[in-house]
């Protein structure tokens, strides 16, 4: 039986899932804790997954074992230049500003004045972001002054954060949707999180802007985070799709489209070695 290597630190539900969508076409699907990788930049020999599906977080330690796993043969989801952009928020607000996909107003503030000044310029409430996805540094809601002096000053300190995304809060937590990629498709669109039940909504009005993120980001397993304004639609945030057993309790068979698109992609990679043969 061929194996996939699941890319997580530990057995989630969503791990379990994969196990049963892979094992349903004939693939065994074992779990690989990342944190106990260790791959030489030389050609020496070492046993690495033939396939890998990431399951954690897109970070740039993500983004470095996807490319070197992929140099050495390994199919990977996501591939890495879409890890890339899913751990680099800089780069990923560029690619859509250069597409002219609507994002949030957003400033790239690089010390504790500059912050302070675009906060203003932008006007409460506002996210702080690290340009970067940083597991030690969380995404803060500034919403006054007073917090404003406070979670700068505590993430300077801190973490040493000097430059920092401020972006403009542009809708209420509950009006923000959860777009759902799996390989090219829309595969759910998402309402409700943290108390708030999920919802299944319309995939219809959503079509066009997903078409748009997967031209820009790639084919891949992620989520992006929308919003529909007065002025039309505006594309917050994407990250790596972790959690999606609410999902699966919803009918959705996430699962089984993730097995199914990684099938896909170890044929194309089988196509393309024979095609240069």
């Amino acid at each position: 039986m061929r194996t996939v290597a699941l890319l997580a630190e530990r057995l989630r539900v969503e791990e379990r899932l994969l196990q049963q969508a892979f094992a349903a076409v004939g693939w065994e699907a074992q779990l690989r804790d990342p944190n106990e990788l260790a791959i030489p930049l030389t050609e020496e020999a070492i046993d690495l997954p033939a396939v890998a599906l990431d399951r954690e977080r897109a970070t740039s330690e993500a983004t470095a074992l996807a490319a070197l796993l992929a140099a050495r043969g390994t199919v990977v989801v996501n591939r890495p230049a879409t890890t890339r952009l899913l751990a680099d928020r800089l780069a990923f607000l560029r690619h859509l500003v250069l597409a002219q996909i609507p994002t949030p107003p957003t400033l790239v503030a690089f010390g504790e004045a500059a912050t302070f000044r675009a906060i203003e310029a932008l006007g409460y409430p506002v996210y702080l972001k690290p340009l970067v996805v940083d597991l030690r540094m969380p995404i803060a809601y500034v919403e006054d002054p007073d917090a404003a002096e406070a979670l700068v000053e505590h993430r300077r300190v801190l973490g040493d954060e000097r430059a920092v995304l401020v972006q403009k809060v542009v809708a209420e937590p509950e009006a923000v949707r959860r777009l759902v990629i799996v390989g090219n498709e829309l595969v759910a669109v998402v309402r409700g999180r943290g108390e708030e039940p999920l919802a299944l909504e319309d995939l219809a009005p959503w079509r066009a802007v997903a078409s748009a993120l997967i031209g820009r980001l790639g084919s891949g397993v992620y989520t992006v985070d929308a919003v529909m304004t007065p002025s039309g639609m505006v594309v917050i945030s994407a990250e790596n799709l972790q959690a999606f057993r609410d999902l699966a309790e919803l009918g959705v068979p996430v699962a089984e489209r993730i097995a199914a698109f990684v099938l896909e992609q170890v044929r194309v990679g089988r196509s393309e070695d024979e095609g240069q043969r």
